[in-house]
């Protein structure tokens, strides 16, 4: 997996703390799914859904914890996966610090 992105922002009303997307790919580079990890104060809910675009299921909820969610997001990672990782600085760089040292 590699960080495509990320962005430190404050959360809004009813947000999450933060929102983690991880795109599984083809080898030709087209996203073909992605789980959306969703870290709120009380509970951590991954989403999954591919291209077909009939929506989104929940396949897990977890603590709320980094390590969690480190956890979750390594469990359903693969090399060539792209990550985005969106919300509060604070949680973000532990995340990333526990994804990629």
């Amino acid at each position: 997996m590699k960080l495509k992105n990320y962005e430190w922002t404050r959360h809004g009303l009813t947000e999450p703390l933060i929102t983690a997307i991880l795109y599984k790919k083809v080898e030709d580079g087209k996203n073909v799914a992605a789980y959306r990890f969703m870290y709120y104060s009380n509970k951590i809910i991954v989403v999954f859904e591919d291209n077909g675009y009939r929506g989104g299921e929940v396949i897990k909820e977890g603590a709320p914890s980094e390590e969690s969610l480190a956890k979750l997001i390594a469990e359903f990672s693969e090399d060539n996966d792209d990550l985005v990782i969106m919300g509060e600085e604070r949680i973000g760089l532990k995340i990333l610090e526990l994804l990629f040292s």
